[in-house]
């Protein structure tokens, strides 16, 4: 049956990829997917879960310390080969850079002081993070300039019968602060006012923690523009038997950490604006200031080992028989140059990955006490306190965790149906493919810039796999005027950022429409935030935008509101100028617009997505209109 979808059924196309969903989940139903998407970082994502397992599927490994006897089932063999390639690189990386993360050891006077550290005494351990603190001058003349912590909280673990903290002893005579960690003898008091930090309530207000003086946000910013913000290490995370130790953080750790000296940073502005928050304006404006040195100086190295491992794959390749003349992976090739690139490929992603974890905006959480990623959501959040995960922990951080991670999905997918995933503009001029099946998950108006932020990983693939897919990266960051997106501070205000998103819907649903079957629907899935949603309509502004360029991209300029307690007659017109009605009932359940003896059904279903409350899925039948949906 797979094997008969895949040879006489219609193709899917999804013009807003993404990172591959739905080209994925039509492979497993056997059918053949083709993706596309204006984003870079979104075409290689989809290029490494749908179009690059296919190719290679049944490929033993070529390493040579596999056994190669045995089958090796779907993309398999291409993932133990990431698997082995991914560990050269990181023993390789331990060899160049492991003084810069050093195990620590327990002195015995350290043990004497915490019944939790008395089995370790004597023993070097295995740091996982260190914890930094962001700082600034002090407001308060009498402290003369001296630094102090912006902290969002003391607490390192918030584990029952596991509490731990950091206490800062402050010396007032000499207006000095060390830090130390304390894990017995918690009251509940004390306990209470480490939550707190030195934060003084909400927002970026916090408190002197010498002096009490406070410290507002506009001090803070004016700092951190003029590259005054610091760093002062709070404590350090170490590995014990199965369980966290933490520990008092030296000067010898500090320096080690300051002495790190980076060769290269990756340029370009972090936005200024983020619907979810931005750390611009405390002078993290650029992607390389998002860094610590030392985290430079590992993110470097490991992307420079992808082209060194790229170079061992292909002579094993060639070992292995593989055609030495066939054409490059981006090039539509599978010989022993697209094996080589192929690998490559899920490294350097394998680097990137690695990027979301291996930079200063990263939390430590105290519930799982363990690093917290950059993007649990859509933004770019200043973080005061941090943590510095050891890249050589075999924890979070880790370059083999993320890259295992990774090598995972590969193993998994066991499709052989080809799919092809390209770099196209949805509402541009370049044809869709024909005669396909169109399924996708387009842009939700206003409520993520995708663009703005895929920059932070595209600086660092940019840098890794430019040689390999040169059509890629060819430009310095992600296209962003294009990006179909209702981006007020892009476009010049909300009206004219309205007026271009329903203009470039409306002209991506001409290019679906021109390149469906009459067999089919266009299933197009719409997510918009449960804030939206009135008690029994939707006001959603991105919605009714959605829908009037689904109805009517003529009249751009006027929105459709649905009302809580009946049905309004739309104030748009059909494409035949005919009067319309959309009914409604909470989430559009059913809504239909009827032109004539034709009629173009509307039907949408809540369901979960993973960026956003709510979720519509929505089928539309282009047809009925003599075959054409009317330009402008």
């Amino acid at each position: 049956m797979l094997d008969y979808l895949a040879r006489h059924a219609p193709p899917v196309c999804d013009p807003f990829c993404g990172g591959g969903s739905i080209p994925l989940e039509a492979q497993r139903l056997g059918l053949r997917a083709h993706g596309s998407d204006l984003n870079p970082v979104a075409v290689l994502v989809s290029k490494a879960t749908c179009e690059i397992p296919p190719k290679f599927a049944g490929q033993e490994p070529v390493h040579p310390d596999v056994d190669g006897a045995g089958g090796w089932a779907g993309a398999s063999g291409l993932a133990e080969d990431v698997r082995r390639y991914g560990k050269w690189m990181r023993d390789e990386a331990e060899s160049r850079i492991g003084k810069l993360y050093p195990k620590v050891r327990v002195t015995d006077a350290m043990a004497s002081e915490r019944d939790d550290l008395r089995p370790y005494a004597g023993k070097d351990l295995t740091v996982i993070a260190w914890l930094w603190a962001r700082t600034v001058a002090s407001p308060d003349p009498m402290m003369r300039g001296a630094h102090v912590p912006l902290v969002s909280s003391f607490v390192l673990s918030s584990k029952k019968d596991k509490q731990a903290i950091v206490v800062p002893i402050i010396d007032h005579g000499s207006g000095t602060y060390r830090f130390s960690v304390k894990t017995s003898g918690i009251s509940p008091d004390e306990y209470a006012r480490s939550r707190k930090g030195t934060k003084a309530g909400r927002g970026s207000n916090f408190t002197c923690l010498v002096s009490g003086a406070p410290i507002s946000g506009d001090h803070i910013k004016a700092e951190g523009m003029a590259g005054r913000m610091g760093a002062r290490l709070m404590a350090v995370v170490a590995a014990g038997k199965r369980t966290r130790l933490y520990l008092d953080p030296t000067q010898e750790m500090e320096e080690l950490a300051l002495s790190a000296e980076p060769e290269w940073e990756p340029a370009g502005a972090v936005p200024k604006r983020l619907t979810g928050g931005t750390c611009y304006a405390y002078g993290l404006t650029t992607w390389g200031g998002l860094f610590t040195d030392r985290q430079l100086v590992a993110l470097t190295t490991f992307s420079d080992l992808v082209g060194d491992a790229r170079k061992k794959v292909l002579a094993d390749a060639l070992v292995a028989g593989m055609d030495r003349e066939a054409p490059r992976l981006s090039d539509g090739g599978t010989g022993a140059h697209a094996y080589a690139d192929a690998v490559a490929t899920y490294l350097g992603l394998g680097v990137s990955r690695m990027s979301d974890i291996c930079n200063s905006s990263c939390r430590w959480e105290s519930s799982k006490t363990q690093v917290r990623n950059l993007f649990g959501r859509q933004a770019i959040p200043m973080v005061w306190d941090y943590a510095e995960p050891n890249v050589f922990a075999n924890a979070a951080g880790d370059f083999g965790i993320s890259l295992g991670n990774l090598a995972k999905v590969v193993e998994r997918h066991v499709s052989s149906v080809p799919s092809a995933v390209i770099q196209q503009d949805a509402a541009g001029e370049t044809p869709l493919l024909n005669r396909a099946v169109v399924a996708t998950d387009p842009p939700y108006y206003d409520n993520i810039g995708y663009a703005d932020l895929s920059d932070f990983f595209y600086v660092w693939q940019r840098r890794t796999l430019r040689d390999i897919w040169p059509g890629l990266y060819r430009r310095i960051l992600v296209p962003k005027d294009e990006e179909l997106v209702a981006t007020p501070y892009r476009h010049g205000g909300k009206d004219a950022a309205e007026q271009f998103f329903v203009e470039g819907m409306g002209q991506a649903l001409r290019n679906m429409h021109a390149a469906g079957t009459d067999d089919a629907p266009v299933t197009i899935y719409y997510a918009f935030k449960q804030a939206e949603v009135a008690k029994e309509g939707l006001t959603s502004a991105g919605w009714a935008t959605f829908l009037q360029g689904i109805v009517d991209d003529r009249l751009r300029h006027r929105r459709y509101v649905a009302r809580q307690d009946r049905a309004l007659e739309s104030p748009y017109r059909s494409w035949s100028q005919r009067p319309c009605l959309f009914r409604r009932a909470g989430l559009p359940e059913a809504t239909e617009q009827r032109t004539g003896d034709h009629a173009t059904r509307i039907r949408g279903k809540p369901t979960r997505h993973e960026h956003l409350e709510s979720h519509v899925v929505v089928s539309v039948q282009l047809t009925g209109f003599g075959g054409q949906i009317p330009a402008d």
